[in-house]
């Protein structure tokens, strides 16, 4: 599918473009790259930072959960919002429940764990033996293939499923139509849905914004890190899904990543 980035807008929206427009929020595209990496790394799986005083990420019953992904800032292009420095880790369980549930939202940190590390220590005083945990191994994880990862920084509109997308238009997208009869939400759709590797910008749903649903989940107004289904680089949330980690602004300006939403869903 081609994604529309830049100000590159089709020409059946051009009706709605400073609407559009105003909707721009910085973004940075994160491309997965089969390099070796090192506990300090930006990376999808692999070994975590862990320095000795810290104690392994558990879930709710007390078993080890397995790093998904690691953002170490210094490796991040300067992002507004986004801390300069600092190592960002989410970790979930080895085994993930895609065979019983087609969305998932979590806020408690019981199934899953974000932490953030503002000031990295030298490798002397991290644990580097992490072969504990490879019997935990399995098939079944979302991400098969540890990769290194690449930033590459845009800005991007609304994204059609995010809950804020019915404020371009005083009249829905879906009732409106082109020369051709084509709603002009399936064009809006096939520009800006909003999939892909990301931290930023809009977010991407099979199903449907979990914030709009749950007016009380808004407060998470910030898309901290999105993972899509991936099958080249060897990534697949259940049947083809898609994961989200949002944050509220205030908190992430604060580096306090102690209030997360977790959401993933599949087909």
């Amino acid at each position: 599918m081609h994604m529309i980035r830049g100000n590159e807008l089709p020409k059946d929206l051009y009706a709605f473009q400073d609407s559009i427009q105003a909707t721009r929020v910085p973004t940075l595209h994160i491309s997965p790259s089969f390099q070796s990496t090192d506990v300090y790394c930006s990376k999808f799986i692999g070994k975590p930072y862990l320095p000795k005083s810290s104690h392994y990420p558990t879930d709710k019953n007390g078993e080890p959960m397995k790093l998904l992904a690691q953002i170490n800032f210094s490796e991040v292009p300067n992002f507004s919002l986004f801390p300069s420095q600092g190592i960002l880790q989410f970790f979930v369980p080895y085994t993930n429940p895609f065979t019983f549930f087609n969305t998932f939202e979590d806020i408690w940190q019981r199934d899953f764990k974000v932490r953030f590390f503002k000031n990295p220590l030298p490798i002397e005083e991290l644990v580097t033996d992490f072969s504990q945990f490879e019997h935990l191994e399995n098939n079944s994880f979302p991400i098969q293939k540890e990769s290194r990862l690449l930033f590459t920084p845009t800005t991007e509109p609304v994204s059609a499923l995010d809950y804020r997308f019915s404020n371009i238009s005083k009249t829905p997208l879906n009732l409106l139509f082109n020369d051709e009869g084509q709603p002009l939400y399936d064009i809006y759709m096939e520009h800006f849905l909003g999939s892909g590797h990301k931290m930023g910008g809009y977010p991407y749903f099979i199903t449907q914004d979990p914030r709009h649903e749950y007016p009380f989940l808004k407060k998470y107004d910030v898309l901290l890190l999105q993972i899509d289904s991936d099958e080249e680089n060897g990534i697949m949330w259940g049947n083809c899904g898609v994961a989200n980690f949002f944050i509220n602004r205030d908190d992430l300006l604060r580096g306090d990543f102690s209030d997360i939403l977790y959401h993933w869903d599949h087909y």
